[in-house]
Parts: structure tokens; C-alpha cells; sequence
């Protein structure tokens, strides 16, 4: 019984020294953040240095997982009930208009194109492709529940969907449909997630569409998104931000292959909605 008293005393003693603090406690879905090819990686540091910045204004801060890992929908729905109190996804549509953007984007360039993922051996399928039309004649891959769906359907792109990221490569492996279209800060870490499907990168072909990657809150929360804001812009005009993006070894890949300007870009309709305020 002693024992278990002077546990709660040191717990309390710790809730109090806290609330002195006033540090603020943000969850967020930092999951497999110390994966550098995990999208987490990046985005859980860029926070992080945002929130560095901005503690003479805003004090410190702590950053909580949640217990449950949460993607896509279930995620923005568990941000508005106050699961979390932050996510990072690409701009959201009207019905999202319980969210807040924080209007800074996160990737700029690097989340406007898309390389497409492909079988070995059938590069030939694609080399002759040079516009939207003739790219109509194949079939895409997409997660059900990504915003590449809305993408695919306003450029009238034939499409297979699926619940599951891990499964899209295996249905792409056993020829349910012909391509995968990845970020192309993703796809030269995913190519050899694999290498039992014998999967490859497309060699000619870019997609690009309008798209830009936020943190988002919930709609109200203005001090969280105040702090963000300005936390990002005094990083971007460190150069902070440029200096995280080049420590990632599949984002320098890509910036270097969008300067090498070889391959044949079809450009794509996205219709974006603005962004949530």
C-alpha cells in the first residue's frame, strides 16, 4: 500500500510539474517515425523543428502517438473528434471543412509528380505513351480511400482499388492492373520493398497535377495552427527545411531526377479545392 501511495504522489508531482510548465501536449500519428523511407520520418521532424522554433512564444511542447495506428479516413475523423490533434495530408475537399489547414506546403514540387510503378520486363508497355489519351489505355492502381481516387477519375483514368498499401504491390505483381502511381519522393524507397514481386520505375513518364501536402488541425484550434505556421516559416528562412528535405536520401533522388528533365510529362486535372482556413 505504501508503495502504490508513493507512486501516485510521484505521478501527481509529475502532472503538476507539467501543468507549471505548460507545455503542450500534442498528439499526433508519428508512427514508424524513425524510418527514414517512412513518410513519418520526415514530416514528424519537420513539426518537430517547427515547434523548436516557436518556444519563447509559445513554451514547450510534448508529442504523444496514439495507442491505436489510424490512416486515411479514420484518422481525419479521429482529428476532428480530438483523437489527434494534428495530421499532414494533401489538400482536402469541402466535406473536410471541419479541418484547418496550416497554409504551408510541406513538399512544395516534390508532391506535384508522379513515377508509376510498373512490372519488370514490360517498360516497352510505356515507352511509346506521350499523352493522356494513349495512357487511358492502361490501368491504374490506387489505394480506395486516397486522393489519387478523384485524381484517376476527373482525367477518365481506368482504375483498380484496393484497401491495404501493402496489397496494391502484390495486385500490381499478379497483373490486376498495369501501373502504380507513386510520389516520386516515395517510389525509389518502395521499388525494392519487394523484391520477390520483381517490381521496376517506369523509365519515361511523369504525372503531374496540382497537389500540395499540409499539417492540418482541427477547424478553431488557431494557436496550435499560429504556432505551426510561424515555426515553418522561421525554418524555411533558415534553410532548416531545405537542410531536412537533403538529409533524406529518396527525397534528394527525387529532386535530382525532376532537374535531370528527361522524362515526358503528362500533366493532369486535379480540380483542388482551396484549402480549409
Amino acid at each position: 500500500m505504501k508503495i502504490t501511495k508513493w507512486w501516485v504522489g510521484i505521478i501527481c508531482w509529475l502532472c503538476l510539474a507539467a501543468l507549471a510548465n505548460g507545455a503542450q501536449i500534442l498528439t499526433v500519428p508519428s508512427y514508424d517515425s524513425d524510418k527514414i523511407d517512412h513518410d513519418s520520418y520526415y514530416f514528424t521532424r519537420l513539426l518537430t523543428l517547427a515547434l523548436d522554433k516557436t518556444r519563447p512564444e509559445f513554451g514547450d511542447y510534448e508529442l504523444r502517438q496514439p495507442e491505436v495506428v489510424m490512416v486515411d479516413d479514420r484518422l481525419k475523423a479521429a482529428l476532428v473528434q480530438g483523437g489527434v490533434d494534428l495530421l499532414w495530408h494533401t489538400s482536402v475537399s469541402l466535406e473536410d471543412a471541419r479541418l484547418q489547414a496550416v497554409p504551408v506546403s510541406l513538399l512544395g514540387e516534390l508532391s506535384q509528380y508522379r513515377l508509376l510503378l510498373i512490372r519488370s520486363g514490360e517498360q516497352q508497355r510505356f515507352s511509346s505513351i506521350s499523352s493522356l489519351a494513349q495512357l487511358r489505355q492502361l490501368t491504374a492502381g490506387v489505394g480506395a480511400q486516397w486522393p489519387g481516387v478523384r485524381v484517376l477519375e476527373s482525367n477518365e483514368l481506368p482504375m483498380v482499388t484496393a484497401t491495404g498499401y501493402p496489397q496494391l504491390f502484390r495486385m500490381l505483381a499478379a497483373g490486376r492492373f498495369d501501373y502504380f502511381p507513386r510520389g516520386i519522393y516515395q517510389i525509389i524507397s518502395e521499388v525494392g520493398m519487394y523484391p520477390e514481386l520483381d517490381l521496376a520505375i517506369e523509365s519515361d513518364l511523369m504525372l503531374s497535377y496540382p497537389n500540395h501536402i499540409y499539417f492540418f488541425v482541427r477547424k478553431g484550434d488557431d494557436r496550435i495552427a499560429e504556432r505551426i505556421l510561424l515555426g515553418l516559416e522561421r525554418a524555411r528562412a533558415d534553410g532548416e527545411v531545405d537542410a531536412l528535405i537533403d538529409s533524406i536520401p529518396r527525397f534528394r533522388w527525387a529532386r535530382e531526377e525532376l532537374q535531370r528533365g528527361q522524362r515526358r510529362v503528362i500533366p493532369l486535372q486535379s480540380s483542388p479545392q482551396p484549402v480549409a482556413q
